[in-house]
């Protein structure tokens, strides 16, 4: 079990100070003196404000824990599946490959959940959505959220058919919208509205900024270079994150510097399998991620691998140890 290390950056202290200054009265004005006595230029001090206020406006940044959250990476060989579990919710984020359904089920058993609040399904390629029609078939779910694209395959076939018959509701979420899952909550950070296309599955993914306690995990799916742009100018400081899930497998077409740099996190998880063809994750990403002093986790290397919050300090568990 690794516990978490300190974060290379700390905006707690500047929030706080901001925060006791304008609750006491002491305004705009008061914010400027305070940031001017720090020797932090006018134009720079201007941009943290706004910074401030808009991250307090697009991503709830944090929430009040009352119990764990477990976040578990399962291993799905080349695809992804997440599972959260909060104190009084439970989510999944995609489902493995067609050959990984059964594997995805048992899992859920074997964490006592029959019931998801959310299933979140990314984008409608096998490797995400294939295990899913075994998911659906054995445990209830309250609520799907998926991108109002379409796939011509018989796996997406399969799997809307079995939404449609167990008439569950169906949201097409867009960048924005906010969601609460027990003592946590999630806030839509992709797509755009006008972002989604059936010619650029990837691009069209939901991705999430999942936030428990001051802890937080960003993860967005297969959503690529141009996805990561308007996320970063959308929500800007907003996405820092203590946890990044790389985009597509660490694939060299996401985890782009910019998006790398306004998530800022600790640790990147990287789900990909073992030996694949595709080379993930990719040399550029490993690299970008060392130069940043960012702790890596792997399903190919580790296996199933979960995290623990406390609202507070974040604990690792591998299959592997």
């Amino acid at each position: 079990m690794k516990k978490r290390k300190r974060r290379k950056k700390n905006k707690k202290g500047f929030v706080a100070a901001v925060a006791v200054i304008l609750i006491s009265g002491g305004g705009l004005y008061g914010v400027m003196d305070y940031l001017d006595s720090q020797g932090i230029p006018a134009k720079e001090a201007v941009g943290k404000i706004t910074d401030l206020f808009q991250k307090k406006k697009d991503v709830a940044s944090s929430t009040v824990a009352e119990g764990e959250m477990y976040v578990t990476f399962l291993d799905v060989g080349q695809g992804d599946c997440t599972i959260i579990q909060t104190k009084d919710g439970n989510m999944m984020i995609d489902a493995g490959n067609n050959s990984w359904g059964e594997t995805v089920v048992a899992a859920l058993d074997e964490r006592g959940i029959e019931e998801l609040d959310y299933l979140i399904l990314t984008h409608p390629d096998a490797d995400h959505i294939g295990g899913a029609d075994n998911v659906l078939r054995e445990i209830t779910v309250e609520k799907v959220l998926m991108p109002d694209v379409e796939n011509d395959t018989v796996t997406y076939t399969e799997v809307e058919n079995l939404i449609s018959e167990k008439q569950i509701p169906v949201d097409h979420p867009y960048a924005g919208a906010e969601y609460a899952l027990g003592d946590a909550a999630f806030t839509v950070l992709c797509p755009q509205a006008d972002g989604v296309s059936e010619n650029d599955l990837n691009s069209s993914s939901v991705g999430i900024k999942l936030v428990h306690g001051e802890n937080s995990f960003v993860m967005c799916g297969d959503a690529e270079a141009e996805a990561e742009q308007e996320m970063t100018a959308q929500f800007g400081t907003a996405l820092e994150c203590d946890v990044l899930k790389c985009g597509h497998h660490g694939s060299s077409t996401a985890t782009t510097p910019e998006f790398l740099a306004a998530t800022d996190p600790t640790w990147a998880l990287i789900s990909c399998g073992k030996d694949n063809s595709y080379g993930h994750p990719h040399a550029e990403v490993m690299a970008a991620l060392e130069d940043a002093d960012v702790q890596v986790y792997r399903t190919d290397q580790q296996g199933t691998i979960t995290c623990v919050s406390d609202g507070k300090e974040l604990h690792w568990r591998t299959e592997h140890e």
